[in-house]
């Protein structure tokens, strides 16, 4: 044997011609260097490797296989092949994430050992470094599989997992609404006073699709439609311009008051807990005050020309009523922020600068109340795929007379308990986070059925969009079975022979429920029969006037 003139007895190991005992393989530091030098030989054996080449690998020390299989470190060895399937069943696992398969049936890849404490630590550096979509995807799995299996690595439960997938989500669209805040160095107040009186929203077509990170990686389609409550527009705000240079907030309907005399107060806007979080939120959304950094409170109103009074109420409308009161109330405050200071205030606009106030309060919540309570009659919203979401609103026109016939049978049902949301947020976007595919396929056949109403609706079709609400209704309950209740359950069946559609107010567990009266049926009648089986529960029609 001959490789680029290269003697047998450069190669061999005690006089024998085996390549068993071939000194052919360099001493190396590293499996890097080692592939470096296999491939050298491979070169040497077709003849393609340089004659320098050749002088550097007989100037090195070389082992045969026999050498370095007996001087092999066996548990290093082991080490390596244990990392490399750790990181072969790793790849594996993000590639099927990637596909979009169920975290559950992806988890199977690790067989029966599960996730081990190294495959750990692999998954989460990969996490670290991956782009939005597949890092909330690794994070939840993760959460999903240590809550399943009691699982702890380095002393984190699965809720720091868990976590860390919606802080990502809300850091990536904070980010962005804080790089399109508003510059306010022009700004003046033009008004001594501004009011703002804003309806509900009822949600019909497509409710969830509008919710991060559905709708920035799938867009979103909605239909709802404004509606007053016992003849009021119940979400109100006031603006008022103060002689003193500081900022009043007032909640009038739980009752709380507060003076700020300094700007970090109201930078201070992402507790929860906190009564003024949305006051706050407002005045940094409208660029009033800057969301970070070290102003002087007196500096910012002294140019402005005055205080700031911001008041809000709503109401008569009862807590977790599903009617969207919190974004609508975004709303009028940003509003009314813009009249008092003379600012542009389109529909558009407003629409843009309440985007950044939700996403600046970390709600984590959509972006379909907002319009269904700044715009009057009923709504087609939708919006492309994206972390920057940009409305497109469109006004959905219907015949006179099935105007009247939808106002005629369209009724509002208080449940009687407040919808208890503190998790269904977060089960419901982590079905969609976790590739479950009865939430994919409700969420894909809920934009459809939005579309189709909204041609019902177009052609005056009341039964038709009544058949499609209650098809929401089903897919509605099957993106999430806290949807409903024994207690809702109770009032639909009740109402069964009364109506022909049915459907929850916002995300279900309680506040007010939508039906559709069969024809000829009153609101009266179906006021007494409620009141035959619920009495003073406080289950009951409320007076209620679409906006169309």
């Amino acid at each position: 044997m001959n490789i680029n003139g290269i003697r047998p007895e450069d190669m061999w190991e005690d006089d024998e011609t085996y390549l068993w005992f071939a000194r052919l393989y360099p001493v190396c530091s590293s499996q890097e260097e080692a592939l470096d030098a296999a491939e050298l030989i491979w070169r040497m054996a077709n003849g393609e490797a340089a004659a320098e080449e050749v002088e550097e690998w007989r100037s090195i020390e070389r082992m045969s296989l026999y050498s370095s299989f007996d001087a092999a470190d066996i548990a290093a060895s082991h080490r390596w092949e244990k990392e490399l399937e750790d990181r072969i069943l790793t790849r594996r696992f993000i590639w099927a994430l990637e596909d979009g398969k169920y975290y559950q049936d992806a988890l199977e890849i690790f067989g029966k050992r599960g996730i081990t404490e190294d495959i750990f630590h692999i998954l989460e550096k990969d996490a670290q470094e991956a782009d939005f979509s597949l890092r909330i995807r690794l994070y939840y799995a993760l959460s999903r599989y240590m809550k399943h299996t009691g699982a702890v690595f380095d002393s984190s439960q699965y809720d720091a997992l868990e976590s860390a997938c919606f802080e990502t989500i809300q850091e990536a669209i904070y980010n962005s609404a804080k790089k399109n805040l508003p510059d306010s160095s022009a700004y003046r107040i033009r008004k001594d006073r501004v009011d703002v009186a804003l309806p509900v929203r009822v949600n019909w077509g497509g409710g969830w699709t509008d919710t991060p990170p559905h709708c920035n990686e799938k867009g979103g389609v909605v239909l709802n439609a404004a509606m007053k409550l016992r003849g009021i527009c119940p979400v109100q705000i006031t603006v008022k311009r103060l002689d003193d240079l500081h900022v009043e907030f007032e909640s009038k309907d739980i009752g709380v008051y507060t003076k700020i005399e300094n700007a970090a107060d109201i930078q201070d806007c992402h507790n929860p807990y906190d009564s003024f979080a949305l006051h706050k939120a407002a005045l940094i959304a409208c660029g009033i005050i800057p969301v970070q950094g070290e102003v002087s409170r007196q500096d910012i109103l002294r140019r402005l020309g005055g205080g700031i009074y911001l008041s809000t109420q709503v109401y008569g409308v009862p807590k977790g009523s599903g009617l969207g009161t919190s974004s609508i109330l975004s709303g009028a405050c940003i509003k009314g922020l813009f009249e008092f200071l003379g600012l542009e205030s389109s529909d558009d606009k407003i629409y843009e600068v309440v985007l950044g106030m939700e996403q600046i309060m970390s709600t984590g919540g959509g972006w379909q109340d907002q319009v269904g309570g700044l715009t009057d009659g009923i709504k087609f919203i939708t919006t492309l795929p994206g972390i920057d979401q940009h409305l497109k609103v469109e006004k959905v026109t219907m015949p006179e007379a099935g105007k009247q016939e939808l106002k005629e049978r369209f009724a509002l049902i208080y449940t009687g308990q407040r919808r208890l949301a503190r998790n269904l947020l977060r089960d419901v976007v982590g079905g969609y986070i976790g590739s479950r595919p009865e939430s994919l396929n409700a969420l894909k056949e809920m934009k459809a059925v939005a579309v189709l109403m909204r041609f019902a609706l177009e052609q005056g079709d009341i039964d038709e969009f009544a058949r499609l609400l209650n098809r929401h209704w089903d897919l509605s309950c099957q993106l999430d079975s806290g949807t409903s209740n024994t207690c809702i359950d109770q009032i639909l069946m009740v109402c069964e022979e009364l109506i022909d559609g049915k459907f929850i107010s916002g995300a279900g567990g309680g506040g007010f429920i939508q039906v559709i009266l069969k024809k000829g049926v009153t609101k009266e009648q179906l006021h007494d029969h409620l009141r035959q089986v619920f009495q003073d529960s406080g289950v009951d029609v409320w007076d209620c006037e679409l906006l169309l």
